[in-house]
Order: structure tokens, then sequence, then C-alpha cells
């Protein structure tokens, strides 16, 4: 049925039109399919990116019981965040994402101030993940040439440099265009699946010898000195454990973030949420297995100079079918780059077309050709970079780095479904993802595992704390960030920033009005006064 059967103009589109009702003109071009949208999803939570680095973490917090056990733990609560978001994107498909939600769900009087710090935190999320996640295929690249020249030295300076190059490449490819974009993440989707396939098939079959699923399902593990040097339970081990598999189910809000550019996006937004957790949950828990079960040699492989994943995948693919499995890795969490850099990008125009930046009218110019805000695109990079400084002194930061990222995001998750569920529950219209009467309990879920796992990833990851190699720096980027949106916002933001700013109203759509459904004429009639 074309649109005049609709009732509607010919020229109608209900993306803009429902994008005018949020108070925004469609500025950037709408060009992304549900496919791209679940592929830029997928690769910027990029499990393969995420478990594979930090295998050897969960080798020494925990072991088998940690990888495996903890996957499935950390899935089943992953999905309450999840669906709850899903709801919410429905609602409101902006590029804002996360932060407009918030905005709109507090209302008035706390709409300000939580968006002020639900953008804070979800670009700490997004920078730390996204700079861990390149530092990771940086660490990869260096093992391969470790793999063929055993003297070759894997230091923190190299890793940084093999990154920043990384970072200045995928900012090349945001900046050709929606072509290249679009290109990036169909390559991702291949890459993260059949990748996957290829390297459990490789490690299974290849492997000299398979351990026993007794190892692999209650073999428990711990080299963090907790409970050797001190009275704490293997439980909390567990929970500690539990980093690597929260760190591979992070990111899945650059659906939302991607929405304005996305057709039918108040339908793909909350489908590529969902689609990219359930994806990410059956790959991870498939490379899981098999990277468990082919271990061959548990303390060569923990303490091996290429990494415990690597040195899998070198016992029994060999050098050369383990430097293409290592390579997969990398050019995994290069293609995850590119795409975090994109929804980061969308996420810092959003908010600073709603001045929240500093200098926010240089940023939010977008750019003739592709119609995308390139300027942000570089300011990510050259922040994702910074963040990676610290790896100049250590080459064991890349699980401080998640344990940030970790925080950054899940807390920004929780922020909007916790006004969902209370002050902004009320006036909140569901759309054609909704949870009914599930939205209270399944966001109530999501919000205390949020508060748990902030505690338990603040923790030190080893004890007693005295080498800085192994240092914990999440307390003090989030105290940092804590300290900083705090003082800000009661300093000076409370007296200028209002949160979202409406660009038009919904009849300026170029004559373009939506019919209201009747439970939204109410709610219609409020945005447009």
């Amino acid at each position: 049925m074309d649109n005049n059967e609709k009732g509607h103009p010919a020229d109608y589109n209900e993306d803009e039109a429902r994008l005018a009702g949020l108070g925004y003109k469609q500025n950037m071009k709408r060009q992304f399919s549900g496919l791209q949208n679940f592929g830029f999803t997928l690769t910027n939570s990029s499990v393969l990116i995420g478990i594979v680095p930090l295998f050897y973490f969960g080798m020494n917090t925990g072991g088998p019981v940690a990888i495996i056990w903890g996957w499935l733990m950390v899935a089943f609560f992953v999905m309450f965040i999840g669906l709850g978001m899903a709801e919410i994107c429905s609602t409101f498909p902006t590029a804002g994402g996360l932060y407009f939600w918030t905005a709109k769900l507090g209302g008035p009087k706390w709409g300000p101030m939580f968006s002020w710090y639900e953008a804070w935190f979800n670009m700490l999320g997004q920078f730390a993940g996204c700079s861990g996640s390149v530092l990771a295929a940086a660490t990869f690249l260096n093992t391969m040439v470790k793999v063929w020249d055993p003297a070759y030295e894997i230091t923190g300076t190299k890793n940084f440099y093999v990154m920043a190059i990384m970072m200045v490449l995928g900012g090349l490819i945001n900046t050709a265009g929606g072509g290249a974009l679009k290109v990036a993440s169909l390559v991702s989707v291949f890459v993260h699946i059949f990748g996957t396939i290829a390297i459990v098939i490789v490690v299974l079959v290849g492997a000299p010898k398979l351990q026993s699923a007794e190892f692999v399902f209650t073999e428990f593990q711990d080299h963090t000195g907790y409970t050797d040097t001190s009275n704490a339970s293997p439980a909390l081990v567990f929970l500690l454990g539990l980093l690597q598999s929260q760190w591979s189910m992070l990111g899945y809000d650059a659906s939302a973030h991607m929405s304005e550019e996305t057709e039918k996006s108040y339908v793909n937004g909350p489908r590529g949420i969902l689609m990219s957790i359930f994806a990410s949950v059956c790959i991870g828990l498939c490379l899981a297995l098999a990277l468990t079960f082919g271990i061959q040699d548990y303390e060569g492989t923990r303490n091996s100079a290429l990494g415990a994943a690597p040195q899998i995948f070198v016992d029994t693919a060999g050098k050369t079918g383990g430097s293409i499995l290592i390579f997969l890795i990398v050019f995994a969490g290069f293609l995850c780059g590119i795409a975090t850099v994109a929804a980061n990008s969308r996420m810092l125009y959003a908010f600073a077309r709603d001045g929240g930046l500093p200098f926010s009218p240089y940023w939010t110019v977008l750019n003739k050709r592709t119609q995308m805000p390139l300027r942000l695109v570089w300011l990510s990079v050259v922040i994702i970079i910074i963040l990676a400084l610290p790896a100049i002194g250590s080459v064991a930061v890349l699980s401080a780095i998640s344990g940030i990222s970790i925080i950054g995001f899940t807390v920004s998750y929780a922020i909007p479904i916790l006004l969902r569920i209370t002050v902004g529950a009320e006036g909140f219209v569901q759309r054609e993802f909704n949870l009914g009467s599930w939205s209270k309990p399944i966001g109530w879920v999501a919000c205390i595992w949020t508060a748990f796992i902030f505690v338990i990833f603040n923790l030190p990851q080893s004890w007693p704390v005295d080498n800085m190699e192994t240092f914990n720096y999440t307390p003090a980027a989030v105290g940092f960030l804590l300290i900083f949106t705090t003082s800000s916002w009661f300093l000076s933001a409370r007296h200028w920033f209002k949160g979202p700013v409406s660009e038009i109203a919904l009849q300026e759509l170029d004559g373009v009005v939506p019919v209201a459904r009747p439970n939204e004429k109410q709610e219609v009639t409020e945005e447009v006064k």
C-alpha cells in the first residue's frame, strides 16, 4: 500500500515525521538498512575482540568455571538490559540514543541533570571500549610477528603506536562516507559469524588433544592471589572473572546512535539491539567452549609470551594457521574501531546539537559531501588514542581499560531504564516494540545487575595491591568522571544546559504531519507545544 492509500501525502516519510515529532530535522542522510544497522551494532560489541584478548584474564580469574558459566550468567542479565533499551529505542529513535531518552524520561525536573550525567558516562564507555578493542587488535598484530620471530619483544609502546595507526585508518574510512561504512558493516558481519565458525572448527579439529567436559565445566583456577593470600571466597574470584564476559557484551547502544541514518528506525533500532545481543551470546559461547576445550597445557598457555588465546591458536593450527586465526582477531578489532568511531561521533553530535560540548556550533557542522559529522569523527579518534596512552608504560593495561568501559556503558544503560520505570513511567508511550506489563520487572532486574557489577569491577583485580602492572585504574577513572560531571553541573551546566533542544515543531516537516494513533494524540500535542 503506498502513502496515498494510507492517507498520507505522496512524499510522506514515517522516519522523518517521527524524528520531527521528537524535535529534530532530518539532517544526516538516512541510508542504512536494518541489516547494516545490525552489522554496526554487532561490530561495536565485537565478541571476537572481547572474549579472545581477555581469555588470559578468565584463565587467571576463576578459570574454565568463570569463562563458561560466567558467560551464561552475564548473558542472562544483559538480555534484561537489552530488552529495556529496545523498548525505549522504539519510542525515541534518535542519534542521541540514551542521552535523549534520559532527558525525555526524566521530565523537566530531572531530565537535564540526568541527561548531563548520561552523556558523559556513555561517552566514557564508548571511548574506553573502542580504545581497548583497537589496543587489543594492535597487541595481536604484534603477536603475529612474535609467532615467527620469537626474539621479537612486544612492548606497550609498540602496541600503542600500532593502535594509533589503526585508529587513523578507521577515521579515514569514516571520512570516506556512507558507502565505505556500508561495506565495513557487511564485511564485519561476515568476519564475526564465519570467522568464529572458522576458529571453532580449526581449534577443535586441529587440537592434538581436547580437555574433558569435567575440566571445561567444573575446573576452578585462581591466580589473582585472593584465595592464597587472603580469606576471600572463591565466589569473589568467580565474580571478578565476569569482567571478560561483561566486556564482550557491550556496545549494542550503537543501534540507537545510528537510528537517524537507519530506515524504519523505530523497528530496526530495537531489532538491532536485541539481534546483536543474541548473536554475541551465541558467538561468544562457541568461542569460549572451543578455546577452553583446546587448551593443551594450562600453565604453559596461561604464562605464554604470545598470550593465552594466540598460544591456543598456534598449538592447534601451527604457525601458519595460528597466524591466520590471530589476524581474524586483528581484523575484527579494526572493524570494531570503525563502527565505534561512527557511533561515538553520532552521540557527540547529538550532545553538541543541544549545546553540551564546548564550541558546540563548530562541532555540529556536517560535511557537505557525506552529510556526516566528520569533525566529531576525528575528535573521537584523538580522544580514543589519548585513552590508550597508559599502554606505553604497561602491556597489561587492557583489563583496566575494559573495566572502565564496562562501568561507563552499563551505568549509561541503566539510567534511562531506571527513569522509564520510575518518574517517566506514567508519560511513556509504548510503540511497535514494547514489553507490556513486563517493563517494570525487567527494568528492575537490569538496574540491580548494573549496581552489582559497578561494585564488583571497581574492586582490585588481584591481591595484594602492590604491582602497578596489574593495578585496576577503574575507580580512579570513574571517580574523576563523577567529580567532573558533578562539579561542572552544579557550578555551571545547571544554569544553561536544558537537555535536548527542539529544532522544529512537528508541522514544520514540509507539511508532513503523521496521523496520530488514539493513545498518542495527547503526547503529539504536547510535543508540538
